[in-house]
């Protein structure tokens, strides 16, 4: 047991050096420039006098546990990507075939990076970020079971919370928020506390399932990245496997 958690480690740690991993809770792609009157304006330029309360951001830290040791099967967590958006379905979209934006490295390797870097270029994203690094760590790679990954970035009310983390143990399986994402704000009030119920587990539809814990494309088993057989399906929520993750959102 011993091993396989090592070789996974070792392989996702190889993974995130190649593709460049970020730090942990790095915002990837920050809002852009406040622009009055078709002139751009500085951070600096802009003092919190003339910013209204709606428009004064608030900063969130999200974290991501894995409970899988006493789940139906024990499983690491892959870096993720997070993005906080206006528009919905902006990270997948239920019932669709994936859109080819990154989603299928993150679900079927673990690899962030495209997906953080495609997303990051729309203009209804205001911000975009990897986790990487498992809480209390100090490299790029797997929540074991028992670890976590927390990230912090800012938001104002109407923006929501999408992110990705792969179940390890399977071909093209990820966590995340349904598709519409998670909305920060009730009103002018941002949300806080326990959001483990609005988490469901995914299959990408990228690659051909196999047993999960079993399967010799998957993760920990594979020879390589993209081993295992193509597929073409739309995106669907797997049934099972509660418990494996919780999640909690804080302000300030």
């Amino acid at each position: 047991m011993l091993l396989r958690k090592l070789s996974i480690a070792l392989a996702l740690a190889l993974l995130l050096a190649a593709c460049g991993g970020s730090d942990e809770g790095d915002a990837g792609s920050a809002a852009p420039d406040t622009t009055v009157a078709g002139e751009e304006m500085t951070d600096e330029e802009m003092s919190d006098e003339e910013m209204t309360d709606e428009e004064m951001p608030t900063t969130f830290t999200v974290t991501v546990t894995n409970m899988s040791d006493s789940a139906e099967l024990a499983t690491p967590l892959a870096p993720g990507a997070f993005i906080v958006h206006t528009s919905m379905e902006t990270l997948f979209a239920d019932g669709i075939v994936d859109r080819g934006e990154g989603l299928e490295a993150l679900a079927e390797d673990g690899d962030p990076s495209s997906l953080v870097t495609s997303l990051g270029a729309l203009t209804t994203v205001s911000t975009s970020g990897a986790f990487a690094n498992p809480d209390g760590g100090g490299e790029a790679g797997p929540a074991l079971p028992g670890s976590s990954y927390s990230f912090t970035f800012e938001a104002t009310p109407g923006d929501y919370l999408s992110f990705a983390t792969m179940f390890v143990q399977s071909n093209d399986w990820f966590f995340a928020p349904a598709s519409s994402g998670i909305s920060l704000f009730e009103g002018d009030m941002p949300v806080a506390g326990d959001l483990t119920d609005l988490i469901g587990l995914w299959d990408a539809g990228t690659e051909v399932d196999e047993v999960p814990g079993e399967g010799a494309n998957q993760a920990p088993r594979q020879a390589g990245p993209n081993t295992g057989d193509n597929q073409s399906a739309p995106i669907a929520e797997v049934d099972g496997y509660s418990g494996t993750i919780t999640v909690s959102i804080a302000v300030g």
